[in-house]
Parts: C-alpha cells; sequence; structure tokens
C-alpha cells in the first residue's frame, strides 16, 4: 500500500461507514490503486468493514469485477449470484449474493472502486442506493484530490465527471453502528460455511467445464495404484494429491522414510505447479499426509538432496478435476523411465474411469444415507422423522410422476439427507428454540451448501445437486443461486413439494404451528409456478391420498 494512503485509511475508513448509513450494505472494501502510475491498473484493499476475501486483497484489469467497472465506467448493482455468471463466482466464494459496486473515476483513469455487499434485511440493491454509492465515491475522490495524490488536483476532475456535489457535506462520521456477525453462528459453524462454499464453488466450476469431481471411493482406487509407480526406474516416491476436495487429501508412498526437507521439497514444487497452471491460492497441505512404506523403511532415509527430478502431471485434466500425481526421482529419467511413467499415468486415467462406471450403479447409497443421520439426528428426533417423512413421500411422488428409477432413486434419497448441513450449524444450540434472530435464520438458510458438500463425496453428484438446489423457486427467488425453472434439478424440485407439506403438517414442527392438510393443499397449489414447479404441484395435489397411504 502507497505510505500517502496509509496515513489516509482513518479518513477513508470514515467515508466508507457510508456505505452503512445511506446504502445499507453489510459489508464493503475499497479498493485504490496501488501505484502512482494508473497505466499498471492494479488495485489494492485499502480499508473495509466485513470484508474478509482474502483471496481479493489485491487485483488486477483481469478480474471479472475491475474490468466490468472499467468498461461500464458507472456504478452497477446484481441481486443475486444466478443473475450474472461473470460475477457469480465472486459472489459464491465470499457467501453473498447482492453486489453494488462503483468506480473511482478521475482524470479519465480508474483510480480505484468500492465494492458494496448484501444490504440489510435481506433486500436488494435499488437506483437510489446506486446514486448512494456514487455520492461515497465523489467523497473519496475529493479527499484524494485535495491530497494530490495520483497526479490528481481539485480540478483533475473531467467534464463527464462530477466537478462538485450540489450539496457538499463534510466527510461521513462513522455512526455508532454494531456490525453483527452476518449468521450470528458460533466461529467453528461460520467456517464450516465459509469451507462448504469454497468446496461447492470449485465443483460448480468443475461441472461447468465437464469435469467430475472425484468420491472417497474414486479416491480409495487411485491411492492403491500408488505404489505401483514405484516400479519405474528411478523412482523413489510417488504422490497422489486431490486439490479442490476436502482437506486436498494426499497420500505418498516412499522406498524409504522422507525426511522433513524431502517433504518440503515436494510441497514446494507441487505449489510451484499449480501456480503455473494458474491455481496460485491453492493451499496444499491443511492437514497431514497420508505417508505409506509399502517395501518397509529402509536405512537410508529419501532426503531433499537425494532428489535429482520432480515431475507433476494432472491425472486426466478433461475428465477429472484436480487429480494431480508426482513422482520424484533420485536421477533423472531416462527415455524408458519417461515411457514408463507415461503408461503408468494412463493406467491411473483407466483404473479411476472404471471405478466410476462401477460405482454409478451403487445400491448401498441408501444405507449411507441413513448412516449420515445417525447418531447425530437421533438427538433431534422431530428433524429425523421430518427428513424420513420427506423422502417417503419424494419417493412415491417420483413414481407418480413417471420419472426413470435413477431419478426416483436420487429424489428418495436426496430428501433423506436434505437436511443434513443442519447439524454442522449450531442446531444443537438453536433446536427448540421458540424464536430465532434474522442472523441465525441466515446462518441455517446455509445448510443446503454445507449438505451438498458433504454428501456429495459420499452419495453421488445428482444427490448433491438435489439437495443443494432444494430451496430454490421455480421463479427464481429462491436460494442459494436464485436459479429457476428447469435449471433446478427434477429431484430437488420434488423435494420442495413434500418438505414444504411435512413441514406445514407435521405437528412436531416447532417453530411454526401446523395447518391442516386442506390448508396445506390450498398453499401448495397456490404457490404452484412460482414457489413450486407447476405440474409437480399439480400431481401432488391430486395424488395426496395415494402419496399419503
Amino acid at each position: 500500500m502507497l505510505n500517502e494512503i496509509r496515513a489516509l485509511e482513518p479518513q477513508l475508513k470514515e467515508i466508507l461507514y457510508g456505505c452503512v448509513e445511506h446504502v445499507k450494505a453489510t459489508k464493503a472494501a475499497l479498493y485504490l490503486a496501488s501505484s502512482h502510475d494508473l497505466t499498471k491498473k492494479e488495485y489494492e484493499l485499502v480499508t473495509s468493514y466485513q470484508f474478509n476475501d482474502t483471496a481479493r486483497k489485491t487485483l488486477s484489469s483481469n478480474d471479472d469485477l475491475v474490468d466490468r467497472l472499467a468498461v461500464k465506467r458507472n456504478a452497477f448493482f446484481v441481486n443475486g449470484v444466478g443473475t450474472d455468471m461473470r460475477l457469480s463466482d465472486i459472489l459464491f466464494r465470499q457467501g453473498t449474493d447482492r453486489l453494488l459496486a462503483t468506480p473511482l473515476f478521475a482524470g479519465g483513469r480508474l483510480v480505484g472502486f468500492i465494492d458494496m455487499r448484501d444490504k440489510a434485511g435481506k433486500k436488494p440493491f435499488d437506483v437510489p442506493d446506486v446514486d448512494a454509492a456514487r455520492r461515497i465515491a465523489d467523497e473519496v475522490i475529493h479527499l484524494l484530490c485535495a491530497r494530490s495524490l495520483y497526479g490528481l488536483e481539485p480540478n483533475a476532475l473531467g467534464p463527464d465527471e462530477p466537478t462538485e456535489r450540489s450539496a457538499m457535506r463534510t466527510l461521513v462520521q462513522p455512526t455508532p453502528v454494531v456490525l453483527d456477525n452476518r449468521y450470528d453462528l458460533s466461529p467453528q459453524a461460520v467456517r464450516v460455511i465459509e469451507a462448504a462454499r469454497e468446496i461447492m464453488t470449485r465443483r460448480q466450476h468443475a461441472r461447468g467445464s465437464g469435469r467430475r469431481v472425484l468420491s472417497e471411493s474414486d479416491l480409495e482406487v487411485v491411492r492403491l495404484l500408488l505404489p505401483a509407480a514405484l516400479a519405474i526406474r528411478g523412482a523413489v516416491l510417488s504422490a497422489f494429491t486431490a486439490v479442490g476436495h476436502v482437506d486436498n487429501p494426499q497420500a505418498i508412498v516412499a522406498m524409504a522414510t522422507v525426511t522433513d526437507d524431502a517433504m518440503e521439497l515436494l510441497q514446494n514444487h507441487l505449489q510451484s505447479w499449480l501456480r503455473k497452471k494458474g491455481l496460485p491460492n491453492v493451499e496444499i497441505q491443511p492437514s497431514p499426509p497420508q505417508l505409506m512404506y509399502p517395501f518397509g523403511t529402509q536405512v537410508v532415509p529419501i532426503s531433499a538432496d537425494a532428489i535429482s527430478t520432480i515431475l507433476s502431471a494432472a491425472v486426466n485434466p478433461q475428465t477429472f478435476d484436480g487429480l494431480v500425481l508426482t513422482i520424484a526421482f533420485e536421477r533423472t529419467p531416462e527415455m524408458q523411465g519417461q515411457r514408463a511413467l507415461s503408461m503408468f499415468l494412463r493406467q491411473i486415467e483407466q483404473s479411476v474411469e472404471t471405478a466410476i462406471a462401477a460405482g454409478t450403479g451403487r445400491s448401498d447409497r441408501l444405507m449411507v444415507a441413513e448412516k449420515l443421520l445417525e447418531p447425530d439426528f437421533q438427538k433431534y428426533p422431530e428433524l429425523l422423522e421430518h427428513c424420513r417423512q420427506v423422502s417417503r413421500m419424494c419417493h412415491r411422488l417420483a413414481e407418480l410422476l413417471g420419472l426413470q428409477p435413477q431419478q426416483i432413486e436420487t429424489a428418495r434419497i436426496a430428501g433423506l439427507v436434505h437436511d443434513v448441513g443442519l447439524r454442522l450449524l449450531d442446531y444443537e444450540r438453536l433446536y427448540r428454540r421458540p424464536s430465532l434472530t434474522a442472523e441465525e435464520l441466515r446462518g441455517l438458510g446455509e445448510h443446503p451448501v454445507v449438505g451438498a458438500a458433504i454428501v456429495e463425496p459420499l452419495l453421488g453428484e445428482e444427490v448433491a445437486q438435489a439437495v443443494l438446489r432444494h430451496h430454490e423457486r421455480v421463479d427464481g427467488k429462491g436460494y442459494p443461486s436464485r436459479i429457476s425453472g428447469n435449471a433446478i434439478p427434477v429431484a430437488a424440485r420434488v423435494i420442495q413439494v413434500c418438505d414444504a407439506w411435512v413441514a406445514m403438517t407435521s405437528s412436531d414442527s416447532y417453530h411454526t404451528p401446523p395447518v391442516s392438510q386442506e390448508d396445506a393443499a390450498r398453499r401448495i397449489r397456490e404457490g404452484a409456478g412460482s414457489q413450486f414447479d407447476e405440474a409437480i404441484a399439480d400431481r401432488f395435489v391430486r395424488s395426496l391420498r395415494d402419496i399419503l397411504d
């Protein structure tokens, strides 16, 4: 950060608090050019409140938000993660769904910008917020001009930019506003939400590129193949790293005991390799790797000095996401060794493909889903019974809709685990509480993302997507991504109706009093075409007797 800007940070923060007072944004960040040379187009986070995306401390013109501001040259807002696909990843990554950004232009150059997120009360940003954001941006520009920073002078504003505000008030004074935690949950629950959003963002990206995130059973197949890599001439160590999975699991097999400096060399190589592949922020080793010695420990250990070459390769990157094979050699492999390495890589790719094909029709998923509810859900009998009722109704409704057998199974299993994410979001503390705060409800509203991150490695992508989307609405007003219509998986649309019915009619529901079956059926009919899929809601109401029998 420029020294002059660092000295102004208290005043800049005071101005930024205008985003609380006049825009009602629950978090905001001010970025300014990191150099007096504005042609470099690099911007640094100089001050913020409740803005915790560490990956966005320094941005360049390649960033989607910076590029949009530079092109538009005006403030704009986005309400909903799915509204603007270029910015959806930025929103999803930080756990927000509304953004208002305003550029700081002076002398025809982009000096910086203000990034505001999530208006209070879950309200969307609107045109009056844009006007307020521009006034706050003006105050920043006037302060920079007054200090002659970035080569600006009081008359530096161009003819198409405001020369002076019609009512030039003093700098916004900080009001005694207490900025509550977004969720009002325990730090552990908030970390769970952030980790789940990070995981699901990567998985969504993998799906968009046609690649697959491997399940735990798929990963185990690759781990079993690792010792074979040591048969390659000169290989002393082989590692498998699953980047983007929970805890980035890593398995290592070696010919002899691996010293600490050799492990450090391996991890540094991997970090460098990933950086070259465009993944500079990936942390390789958040937890200890799985280290195995298939041939026993040898007298002479493997140290960094004993390694001459380390090679890494993505395992079938067109199909799998984040799968990296690394082999360390005591000497640079000759042509024969290079051919053996290529053959081994193809063997792993074929074996994983086979494992996936064999696993698509697994019949043990229902048992796994049941285990996900135990023993945790035994503490909450109403929630356990709710999940089982939803699953039974989903199974019957999917059959009546004439869905394919695989879709019926997905609806049944996803219905059973649709609320499994609640187990990690302070549910024990909030269980049976007669009333919850808005922040607590917002925190519990993250359970589809957390649940999807939990179930995907165990139950597959289709079940995870149904869990992730079971609170979306066909009119696009649901959460977490506000997708609409047929973009919502059919299993999720089935769960929506059954979940709502059970919640409305169950005598065990303690947050809201139950309603009669007639009243519940009327509400589902009224929600058809907006909250619920019209055809599914219609079939549900017409077939209630069959579904409930």
